[in-house]
């Protein structure tokens, strides 16, 4: 599925940004105790950089079972219960996460029409930051959606995982 394959991207991208902020911030205490002079750039890329692995990674965690759940009482009820429970759980998620969107597209289009830029040392358009969030509750829905089909079309949670 083209679905599960973007996601898969998505965390590894995602990944690949949170080792490239601990080099970022390894750099920065080198420059700051070593050199004497430290970077006036690093804690806003890496505040960037953890803000996009984190909504790019959330779509590729809820793909890959790294959710959270309740085991104790999934695991002791039969499939067909299962199946609802989990249901359940994706459809509050989807509540969350529809209410995130909104948000973050008003933000958006706000910081679009008012040139908004995020503070710190590297002024970025803020438009790009929200852009990410939206980007990543859009995947996020579809992930979520698309994981309700699996569990009722291959019967159950751990099954839709494989």
């Amino acid at each position: 599925m083209l679905l599960k394959k973007f996601t898969t991207i998505l965390g590894y991208v995602s990944g690949f940004m949170i080792f490239l902020t601990g080099v970022i911030m390894l750099y920065d205490v080198f420059a700051r105790y070593f050199l004497g002079s430290p970077s006036v750039w690093a804690q806003s890329i890496s505040q960037y950089l953890i803000l996009a692995a984190a909504f790019f990674g959330t779509s590729y965690c809820l793909q890959s079972g790294g959710h959270v759940h309740v085991e104790i009482l999934v695991d002791r009820v039969r499939p067909l219960p299962r199946r609802i429970l989990f249901t359940l759980g994706y459809l509050f998620a989807l509540i969350f996460a529809a209410a995130l969107l909104k948000s973050c597209w008003e933000y958006a289009v706000m910081a679009y029409q008012f040139a908004w830029d995020a503070q710190g040392n590297l002024p970025l358009p803020s438009v790009i930051l929200y852009g990410i969030m939206v980007f990543g509750s859009v995947m996020l829905i579809l992930t979520l959606l698309a994981r309700v089909v699996e569990i009722w079309r291959k019967g159950e949670e751990k099954e839709a995982e494989k």
